[in-house]
């Protein structure tokens, strides 16, 4: 009785240990199991966002705990251009980013624009956002090869779309690659969907301004052979009625003003990788790196690609889950007509990647969550892929429906675009009617 007594006590003290650990937010990933799924995931709830927990619960998904072999962080350069900003800018009370100095909206800043965030301060929320865009601004300019796919919870994919997505940043560029910008253009991006034929020139494109100006988004339909502008809020309706919308490309991609954000809390969390290894992106001679990936096809492998899974359909498999400390940001929009309510966020407090996002109507009620998959990529220069994306899944819990959009290797595929290679001019109306037709 006695051995028992002892065995009871050393078990609830290692239990005790680790529920320190995990509220502690030190996690480390030889201290979690292999896989954790609907067997065991209580013992982790607390390692998990409430949305994977409930769908590792349900046997949705599986995941796969593990070690990277590598430091997830960014480049020496972006840190120390990072150190430089501190003290130099502020939130408005509108939600805008400014210089102290000047009040106004800074013409380039190059690092996080908030290397030291009090998260007591009401505009913590805030702050965390900007840092979150400047660290995707620091590509300069973008093209990506997408794949849009309709996944259903019996037989896996049911269509796709694909094409070219491209963004030129005029903020956020590192010295000596400033971009004139008259227009205060905070940046521009452009759609090209490319295939299937039967939505063939089905394109977007939008101007997202420095001030105060409502976007300018532009749609082209082939069966009016016409464009149409569109209103700022359209941004938050379905993507060519996929579960994906345009202001979540890269979890956040709209403007921060439009929003209300609120600094909650932080913890760690277990957060997917696509590779547990780094990856040598290559660079050209102009700067521009192109994109490599840790898989074959073009997208990560997913749930019904494989005939012995068991759990939804759209789910990742073949990930390493990685503990990160976390903080989370919660959104609210501030235009009734956009189409969801409470956004919360899991923004990474090393790099400023957000892992996942959960989105709820505005009724109140719970509907998608979005997960990031990425890998770790870096080139010669040192300079790395973070705040890039392999892909993204939207999970429709009400309908039981999700998306994935995924990227893929391609020759006109590259991050860290110099002006040389993108520029204003490719982003005009003339030029979008020429690539739509």
């Amino acid at each position: 009785m006695k051995r028992v007594r002892n065995i009871k006590y050393l078990g609830l003290l290692l239990c005790s240990l680790f529920v320190l650990l995990l509220y502690g937010g030190i996690v480390y990933a030889s201290d979690l199991p292999k896989a954790i799924d609907k067997t065991n995931c209580s013992k982790y709830k607390d390692i998990m966002i409430p949305a994977l927990y409930r769908a590792v619960e349900r046997g949705d998904f599986v995941v796969t705990p593990g070690a990277i072999n590598f430091k997830y962080k960014h480049s020496d350069s972006f840190i120390a251009a990072m150190k430089k900003n501190a003290g130099q800018f502020d939130v408005s009370n509108e939600g805008d980013l400014i210089d102290i100095k000047t009040g106004k909206y800074p013409e380039n800043i190059y690092g996080f624009p908030f290397p030291d965030i009090d998260l007591k301060d009401p505009k913590a929320g805030a702050k965390i956002i900007y840092n979150f865009n400047y660290q995707i601004y620091r590509f300069m300019g973008a093209m990506q090869r997408i794949r849009v796919m309709w996944i259903d919870k019996k037989q896996g994919e049911e269509r796709y779309a694909a094409g070219i997505d491209s963004r030129l940043y005029m903020n956020g560029r590192p010295p000596g690659q400033k971009i004139k910008n008259s227009d205060k253009v905070l940046n521009y991006e452009f759609q090209n969907v490319t295939e299937p034929m039967n939505v063939k020139g089905t394109n977007t494109m939008a101007y997202i301004y420095a001030d105060k100006r409502d976007d300018s988004n532009y749609a082209y339909v082939p069966a009016i052979r016409r464009i149409r502008q569109t209103g700022s809020t359209t941004r938050s309706d379905p993507y060519m009625g996929s579960d994906s919308w345009l202001d979540t490309n890269y979890m956040w991609n709209g403007k921060d003003r439009t929003m209300k954000w609120k600094y909650v809390g932080e913890k760690t969390i277990l957060v997917p990788f696509t590779s547990p290894n780094q990856i040598t992106e290559q660079e050209l001679a102009d700067g521009r790196m192109s994109r490599s990936y840790p898989y074959t096809a073009d997208h990560p492998k997913l749930g019904y690609e494989d005939k012995n899974w068991k759990g939804a359909t759209w789910a990742p498999i073949n990930l390493t889950y990685v503990p990160r400390k976390v903080w989370i940001v919660e959104q609210m929009p501030i235009d009734p007509y956009y189409n969801w309510g409470l956004h919360v966020n899991y923004v990474d407090q090393e790099t400023y990647t957000i892992w996942y996002k959960e989105v709820y109507e505005k009724s109140g009620d719970f509907r998608t969550w979005i997960i990031l998959l990425s890998h770790y990529g870096v080139g010669p220069s040192g300079r790395t892929n973070i705040g890039d994306w392999d892909a993204q899944i939207f999970i429709d819990e009400k309908v039981r429906h999700a998306t994935c959009v995924a990227r893929s290797a391609h020759p006109k595929a590259f991050l860290y675009m110099p002006a040389s290679q993108l520029e204003p001019s490719y982003f005009t109306v003339n030029n979008f009617l020429l690539l739509s037709k």
